[in-house]
């Protein structure tokens, strides 16, 4: 054959090897379950939220891999994780009173300590108080909050005639590290008759949220309140509160406790059954019976690999109105906890589980409608640089925590079904089964060619 003719034919069979191993995410049959997706009104992008059926039918090794969307046509769509939006901005507003600091706390060895309480709150302490009032060069003010200001103003009513200085503001959580926020500002309030001029607005350049604000006053300058006045100012600006936004994210199950075993070096375990492997990341133990305290260990119980994930202790006084905070903990899917404790419990406790779930997003590609296929044992999702689609789609006006809408998991019903969970069946190796039967053949060639030399040896005896 004519090399020519033969590359050909030999580049085809090497590319129809290659096929199954360059191919997508594979067909719907290849995944176990089909969820549909209720997609109400008109959008480019849709995002979906998990329940805990979906959770149950992912593959726990495919770490949520095994989850696609596809389209009416049955083809696969962009598909991804949402990526986190940053937390809510809020407008905050807070009037507020400047407290002088005396000229010894810039440190210039007169005992002045500027500290914090166990609240937080600006606590100045000065040995041998002075008598007379002073004019102070610097006062702080104390947000409550840590908050990203925009401006501070000045209470008109605390600005005399004729007043005219210069102040700077600088920001710290700690009052110990400061950051400037703004320099030398003008404050101006002049009065002739009817005509007035002010300027009573401290306008700060940004900077990252601070509690603690401190205006400092200009050299040589000379502010109209002393040491014995507090002036009042009005904070404007945003603060965000992402701990208060990822507990109001947080769905919670109660759990009962299986019964409890006794271990052989003493204590109890409780054993508690989520309906899937759910992203847990915080709970909290409710007792059962009044006036009991216990401490436990949470456990990681999946196969029972015991891993430690928090120690909780637990109080209930009288019926139990109050309950405990929650324990957080690194978030860790998981569907079997345990609590160990070494204390006698009358009754078993119950166990509040808290988890957030994961948010994907998927492009509107093709016509509907959209479903969700799950599970699946060898098929898995691409990747899609989704983040770039949704920057080209948030509208003009909307802020950095726009999301797509909302589609909803319908009814569940089978694609591939329950095998599409299940590793193949390892085809039949025909090569075991020629090689033995080479050796077999082998063998009795051998087997015949002695029986052959034999018996001619024979025949050669047999004429002597």
């Amino acid at each position: 054959m004519r090399l020519d003719a033969w590359l050909p034919k030999r580049r085809a069979w090497l590319l129809c090897l290659l096929l199954p191993l360059t191919a997508g995410a594979g067909t719907p049959a290849d995944y176990a379950y089909r969820y549909a997706l209720d997609t109400a009104g008109s959008s480019a992008a849709w995002r979906v939220e998990l329940t805990p059926a979906v959770y149950a039918a992912s593959t726990p090794a495919a770490n949520l891999r095994d989850l696609v969307v596809v389209n009416a046509q049955g083809q696969e769509v962009p598909f991804a994780p949402l990526p986190a939006a940053p937390p809510r901005s809020h407008p905050f507003a807070l009037r507020a009173t400047l407290l002088p600091l005396p000229s010894g706390s810039a440190a210039n060895g007169t005992g002045v300590r500027v500290q914090r309480n166990s609240n937080g709150d600006i606590v100045i302490e000065q040995p041998g108080m002075p008598s007379a009032s002073t004019r102070p060069g610097q006062w702080l003010v104390d947000a409550h909050r840590q908050v990203s200001l925009d401006r501070i103003e000045i209470d008109p009513a605390a600005l005399p005639v004729d007043a005219r200085f210069h102040l700077s503001v600088q920001a710290s959580n700690d009052l110990q590290a400061w950051s400037e926020r703004s320099l030398d500002i003008e404050i101006v309030s002049v009065k002739r008759g009817g005509d007035a001029v002010e300027q009573h607005t401290i306008a700060l350049n940004g900077g990252g949220p601070a509690r603690y604000y401190r205006l400092s006053l200009r050299q040589n300058d000379v502010a109209p309140w002393d040491s014995a006045q507090t002036p009042q100012v009005e904070l404007r600006g945003s603060y965000a509160d992402p701990l208060a936004e990822r507990m109001a994210a947080r769905h919670w199950l109660t759990l009962p406790a299986a019964p409890a075993a006794p271990v052989t070096a003493g204590g109890a375990d409780y054993d508690y059954a989520l309906p899937a492997a759910l992203p847990v990341e915080a709970v909290r133990v409710v007792l059962g019976g009044d006036n009991t305290v216990a401490r436990f260990s949470l456990l990681d119980h999946d196969e029972g690999n015991g891993r430690m994930l928090a120690t909780i202790t637990a109080v209930r006084i009288g019926t139990g109105t109050g309950e405990d905070p929650a324990t957080l903990f690194a978030t860790t899917r998981v569907q079997h906890l345990r609590l160990h404790t070494d204390t006698p419990l009358s009754q078993p406790p119950s166990l509040q589980v808290a988890w957030q779930p994961d948010v994907f997003v998927f492009l509107a590609e093709g016509s509907g409608p959209y479903s969700l296929l799950a599970g699946s044992h060898a098929a898995r999702r691409g990747d899609y640089p989704l983040e770039a689609a949704l920057e080209r789609l948030r509208p003009r006006d909307a802020g950095a925590n726009w999301q797509p809408p909302l589609a909803t998991l319908g009814a569940v019903s089978d694609a591939g079904g329950a095998a599409a969970l299940l590793a193949p069946k390892a085809p039949f190796d025909w090569t075991r089964l020629l090689l033995w039967l080479v050796l077999i053949g082998g063998a009795l060639a051998v087997a015949g060619m002695a029986w052959s030399l034999l018996r001619q040896s024979r025949r050669e005896d047999d004429t002597h």
